[in-house]
């Protein structure tokens, strides 16, 4: 649990983490609590490690929770290196908290390097997937990557710039 005095140093200390800002009498907050640290445990054993925070807005960190625009409770928030980077709006049971957040770290777009590693994006998950074929750095590549960075949670994202997948695919 962090306040104003640590919020801002430690949060910079964090790759990845996930603030839910609540007030000790909300009941959603109550409710929230233990599948929050059910989360909390499991993603610090993630690959990169994804920190979880809380922050009482009634007592230690009532300007953190100003200074992000905290009106209800609980709000969440996903933070990188320290900036906050977009509200949280996926589940709220433990597992949904994991797999959403584990969505959050590493690149949002897989790099294919073969046709085996093709075939095996493709295969691995039964989600909806974008496959991204580029011959060098283009504007279009560069949208592409902003797109998987917003939609990554939604969407599963892999590019390449080999040509035998190219010409696999067509």
């Amino acid at each position: 649990e962090l306040g104003d005095s640590d919020f801002d140093s430690k949060m910079k200390d964090y790759d990845v983490s996930l603030v839910m800002f609540y007030a000790p009498w909300c009941g959603h907050c109550k409710r929230l609590k233990p599948e929050y640290a059910k989360a909390a445990e499991d993603l610090l054993r993630n690959d990169p490690p994804v920190t979880l925070v809380k922050v009482d807005c009634t007592e230690a960190g009532k300007d953190s929770c100003s200074k992000y625009g905290v009106s209800g409770y609980p709000t969440l928030k996903i933070f990188k290196n320290g900036e906050v980077m977009q509200d949280y709006s996926g589940p709220r049971d433990a597992g949904g908290i994991v797999k959403y957040m584990k969505a959050q770290v590493g690149p949002s777009s897989k790099e294919l390097s073969s046709l085996a590693d093709l075939n095996k994006f493709l295969t691995a998950e039964n989600d909806v997937s974008v496959v991204g074929f580029f011959e060098k750095e283009t504007d279009l590549k560069i949208a592409f990557m902003k797109a998987a960075d917003k939609l990554r949670e939604k969407v599963r994202f892999a590019h390449s710039s080999l040509k035998d997948i190219l010409d696999k695919q067509g």
